[in-house]
C-alpha cells in the first residue's frame, strides 16, 4: 500500500532541508532529497532520501517527522530591521560618559567620536518556576550584539521608534552571522531577571514548605505521645507491646522520609528558554576614549545609544557581567575591564 503524505508536511519537509543545507525537490507528491552527512546522521536517513513514499512516511506521529519538529524547533525565529532616528546628539559627550559610566581606578578622556550603524537585539525569553505551583511569563532583553551587554530599557523604549522590517534576502551584511557571543550573554542576564521576577513565588513555595514540615514535626510528636501512652494499657499483650515499642523506634525514619518527600514536593526548577529575537541596525556615536590606569593607556569603544539616550554599558572581560562601574586588572602587559567582583 502506497502511504500519502500530507501536502503540508511534505511543504514543510522541504523548506526545513534546503534550511538545514539540503537540496530537496518536489516530484510527484515526494520529496528527492540529498542531504549534508551530518543532517542525515542527525534525522537517522541515508544522505540520498526520498520523503513521502512507502520507504520514508511522514505521518503524524512518525519518528521521522518528530525528528523533523524537534530539528525545527531548537533554533528560534529571527527577524531582521532597521531603525530611523531622527536626532544624534553632537556635544555634551563628557557630561553624559561621566553620568552613564564610572571608571574608579582611571583617568578617563574622550579622544575622537564618529557616527556609524551597530547592531542591537531584542531576545524574547519563556520561562517557567514548576513546583507545587507552576509560574510562567515572558520577558524582553536589550541587547548590544558586539560585546553582549545588556541595554537596560532598550526594548520598551523602541515602541517610539520607526523600524523597517527587512525581507530575509535584504538583509545587510552589517548583521554578522555569528550570534553566539550575544545570545550566551543574553541568556546569563535573562537568568538573573528571571530570578528576581520568581523570588516571591520561591518564598511562597518556602513558606508552604516551612509550614508543612511544622505540622508533620508535630503530628508524628503527637503520635509518638499516643503510642507511649498506649504501652500502659492492661490489654496489650506481650508481642502486641513489643511490636507498638518497634513502630515508636521507627517514628523518626518515618517522619524523616516524609518529609523528604516534601522537600521534593516544593523544590522549585527554573527553565529558561530564547523563544525569539529581533535583530537591529541603528544609527548610533560611536567614541573612543583614552583611558590612564598606572602606568598604560588603554583604548576603549563606546557607544551613545539613540534610543535610551544613554551610553551603553561595557562588559567585564573576565565573567561577561553587564558593568557600568569598570575596574581594570593586569595580567602581564595587558590591561581588562573588570566588574567588581572580579577586579574590586
Amino acid at each position: 500500500m502506497t502511504v500519502i503524505a500530507d501536502p503540508e508536511i511534505l511543504s514543510f519537509a522541504q523548506r526545513l532541508l534546503e534550511k538545514k543545507g539540503g537540496i530537496a525537490e518536489d516530484q510527484d507528491g515526494l520529496i528527492l532529497s540529498l542531504l549534508p552527512a551530518d543532517l542525515a546522521r542527525w534525522l537517522g536517513v541515508p544522505e540520498e532520501f526520498t520523503l513521502g513514499g512507502d520507504g520514508g512516511p511522514l505521518l503524524y506521529g512518525s519518528p521521522l517527522l518528530d525528528r523533523m519538529i524537534l530539528l525545527s524547533t531548537q533554533e528560534f525565529p529571527i527577524a531582521y530591521g532597521q531603525v530611523e532616528v531622527s536626532y544624534l546628539k553632537k556635544a555634551g559627550f563628557e557630561q553624559v560618559i561621566g553620568r552613564d559610566l564610572s571608571f574608579p581606578e582611571a583617568k578617563v578622556r574622550l579622544s575622537g567620536r564618529g557616527e556609524g550603524r551597530t547592531n542591537y537585539m531584542v531576545l524574547t525569553c519563556h520561562f517557567v518556576a514548576l513546583s507545587d505551583e507552576r509560574k510562567e511569563s515572558l520577558i524582553q532583553l536589550g541587547i548590544y550584539e558586539r560585546n553582549g551587554a545588556l541595554v537596560p530599557g532598550f526594548p520598551e523604549k523602541l515602541s517610539a521608534f520607526h523600524v523597517e522590517y527587512l525581507e530575509p534576502g535584504s538583509v545587510p551584511p552589517q548583521f554578522s552571522p555569528d550570534m553566539e557571543l550575544a545570545v550566551s550573554r543574553a541568556m546569563k542576564s535573562a537568568q538573573a531577571i528571571v530570578k528576581q521576577q520568581v523570588a516571591e513565588f520561591l518564598e511562597s513555595m518556602r513558606r508552604r514548605l516551612r509550614r508543612d514540615v511544622t505540622n508533620t514535626w508535630e503530628y508524628f510528636l503527637d503520635l509518638r505521645k499516643e503510642m507511649i501512652r498506649s504501652l500502659e494499657s492492661f490489654h496489650l499483650g506481650i508481642a502486641r507491646r513489643e511490636e507498638r515499642k518497634a513502630k515508636i523506634e521507627a517514628l523518626p525514619r518515618e517522619m524523616a522520609a516524609k518529609i523528604e518527600d516534601l522537600k521534593h514536593k516544593y523544590q522549585v526548577k527554573v527553565e529558561v528558554t530564547a523563544c525569539a529575537a529581533l535583530r537591529l541596525l541603528v544609527p548610533a556615536v560611536l567614541m573612543n576614549l583614552d583611558v590612564l590606569f598606572r602606568k598604560h593607556r588603554v583604548g576603549v569603544q563606546i557607544v551613545w545609544n539613540p534610543i535610551t539616550q544613554q551610553i551603553d554599558p561595557l562588559v567585564c572581560e573576565s565573567c561577561g557581567q553587564t558593568i557600568r562601574t569598570v575596574f581594570l586588572g593586569e595580567k602581564g602587559p595587558k590591561i581588562f575591564l573588570l566588574c567588581g567582583s572580579c577586579g574590586g
